[in-house]
């Protein structure tokens, strides 16, 4: 049988790592985990805020796929070239970005995790968050 060569064999660097190569790098499916459950919270958020709208669900599931195909497909090929190092850089920064949305999600839902939300809201994403301390802040205002 002749070998693939071209563009199946590209297929073949793809199928090969989903086959062998997943159960060492259990972050690329953690980052998919992740990214459908921001999606699921980011719904949720809109449906309870009565801001559903299909044009913003379009451009964020088309924004969600986007990032799972690329890590999906480029991930197997940045370990063909020996570059996980690299790209798993690019996914623990993804999978922090996402946490953090799923986070302001949730706090704007009414579910704030005590210390954490603070922390992430005063450190590292202070756009996303508004916690009960500021909206009580605005009130007595």
């Amino acid at each position: 049988m002749q070998k693939p060569d071209g563009i199946f064999e590209l297929f073949n660097v793809v199928r090969d790592f989903y086959e062998h190569g997943i159960d060492e790098h259990p972050w690329v499916f953690f980052l998919v985990i992740v990214i459908f459950s921001d999606i699921a919270v980011g719904v949720l958020r809109a449906w309870a805020a009565h801001e559903l709208s299909s044009t913003k669900f379009r451009k964020g599931a088309i924004s969600h796929t986007v990032m799972i195909v690329f890590v999906v497909i480029f991930y197997p090929f940045a370990n063909f070239m020996n570059l996980t190092s690299i790209v798993d850089t690019f996914i623990f920064s993804m999978i922090a970005a996402y946490v953090s949305s799923i986070l302001a999600s949730l706090s704007a839902l009414g579910v704030e995790i005590p210390y954490i939300d603070k922390y992430v809201k005063k450190n590292i994403d202070k756009e996303k968050f508004f916690l009960e301390e500021e909206k009580e802040n605005n009130d007595n205002d």
